[in-house]
């Protein structure tokens, strides 16, 4: 069983990205628990479901940020989201047929946040923050010119 709690490893610099990756860790922790705890499919089901929702409204936050600042890969990111919620669905489809996935299931949520976080939402934070450092250059150097 995987038990993480929020480590700063996790952060990517970017204040609203890392809280709804909090809430996206938490979400997870508490799937493994219900999965643990072999509860009912119908509340097993739910969790899947708000953890899709949840990650369709963060995908949809963090491509508004990408259009906001330009972001060059903006399509490469959006197909991984796609990808994934459709691994995700198929994840929530699957566990009414058949409960063995649970670990499957586990080790994609903690591989998605995990591996997603730090390479690709990273990669965007670091984009993010340059672009910022850039505009309080030119609005320096207007001031003192």
């Amino acid at each position: 069983m995987w038990q993480s709690e929020w480590k700063t490893d996790y952060e990517i610099g970017h204040t609203r990205i890392d809280f709804e990756h909090r809430i996206f860790l938490n979400l997870i922790l508490e799937i493994e628990s219900d999965l643990a705890k072999e509860k009912p499919i119908g509340v097993i089901q739910r969790r899947l479901t708000e953890i899709y929702k949840y990650a369709d409204f963060h995908f949809f936050s963090e491509e508004s940020i990408m259009f906001e600042f330009n972001y060059p890969e903006i399509e490469r990111h959006q197909k991984i989201h796609t990808q994934l919620l459709n691994e995700m669905r198929n994840y929530i489809t699957s566990i009414s047929i058949d409960l063995i996935r649970k670990n499957d299931l586990v080790c994609f949520l903690v591989h998605w946040f995990t591996h997603h976080t730090a390479s690709e939402d990273l990669k965007l934070a670091l984009f993010v923050r340059t672009a910022n450092e850039r505009i309080q250059d030119i609005s320096s150097s207007e001031i003192g010119g």
